[in-house]
């Protein structure tokens, strides 16, 4: 019988999850998307074809069997998402990981729960993927690298060996974080960035070499009730 799934967001992240799940069932994976939830559209209305269920907090008013997966990581509102999923407190056992059919995953990676790996993505031997991770098309993730709980990577960014995302930190697209080197918690480094340095917790940098260019000071307690508009 088929896994039925249900995705939490919007129509931007929420149609690549979702046609990344169709591409599984179609490699014969045993998957079936039974519908999104979203906190800015009403039921009745549709993304990619899916029916809108309801609010994230009605997920406790869904059968017990179904799973679901997040497509809420948004680059700059990290915290902001991070609380969100928290405070809807939903146990670990109802999550599920995906992973599109053309990704290349070691066989000694460990994968949370959770997370997403998009197509043509490569993860080298000894990586570890965090809870809620978002690995996006032609990611490449060096061995012994550690991509952490809900940290982000754009399309075709590469993490080089031993390097590290801590909690929340987005690697722009076509980016790279040199071996050995972290980008902090909810730090963001920009399209192309060259990550030669640590960068510290909440700082943005941009360029080859990347540099700061700011500083992101917005404290989210556990469990606020940050409500994003459309979840996308």
């Amino acid at each position: 019988m088929d896994k039925r799934i249900v995705i939490f967001g919007g129509p931007g992240d929420g149609s690549v999850v979702a046609e990344a799940i169709l591409q599984a069932a179609a490699a014969g994976a045993d998957l079936r998307i039974e519908g999104f939830l979203n906190d800015g559209m009403a039921p009745g209305e549709a993304i990619h074809g899916f029916p809108i269920l309801g609010r994230l907090e009605d997920w406790r008013a869904l059968d017990e069997n179904v799973g679901f997966i997040w497509a809420m990581q948004r680059v700059g509102l990290m915290p902001e998402r991070v609380a969100r999923l928290e405070g809807l407190g939903i146990p670990d056992d109802r999550w599920v990981s995906l992973r599109h059919p053309t990704a290349c995953v070691a066989s000694t990676a460990d994968v949370g729960i959770g997370s997403f790996i998009a197509s043509h993505v490569t993860v080298q031997p000894s990586v570890r993927i965090g809870a809620f991770a978002s690995l996006r098309a032609g990611v490449n993730v060096g061995h012994h690298a550690v991509v952490g709980p809900h940290a982000y990577v754009g399309p075709n960014a590469t993490l080089c060996g031993y390097a590290r995302l801590d909690k929340g930190a987005c690697l722009g697209p076509n980016a790279v974080l040199l071996e050995h080197k972290a980008l902090g918690s909810f730090a963001i480094a920009g399209i192309g960035a060259a990550v030669t340095k640590d960068v510290p917790p909440h700082a943005v940098v941009m360029g080859n070499p990347a540099r700061r260019v700011r500083v992101i000071r917005r404290p989210i307690e556990r469990g606020a009730s940050a409500q994003p508009t459309n979840t996308d």
